[in-house]
């Protein structure tokens, strides 16, 4: 597997709560950036999860590793999808 081939581009994204459910919440990126949906259990705060919260945090662009594909991965994706 290849390592990261650049340098961290680390930037600040805010977005606003739009789901909660028994496992994970979800995220609209605000700037039109997207949706993200993260397990609750990597959230931090002090306070009760409510829909239309504000969050905050760093995030970097996504880098390809390489050109080969996971096979073991998928086979489990394809494993789930024929359930």
């Amino acid at each position: 597997m290849e390592k990261l081939r650049y340098a961290s581009t680390e930037r600040y994204v805010e977005g606003v709560i739009v789901e909660i459910n028994d496992g994970a919440v979800g995220i609209d990126l605000k700037g039109r950036i997207g949706y993200l949906k993260v397990p609750k259990r990597m959230l931090i705060t002090d306070h009760e999860l409510k829909l239309g919260q504000e969050v905050g945090f760093l995030m970097s662009y996504p880098e390809v590793l390489g050109d080969e594909i996971n096979e073991k991965y998928m086979q489990n994706l394809n494993r789930k999808k024929d359930e």
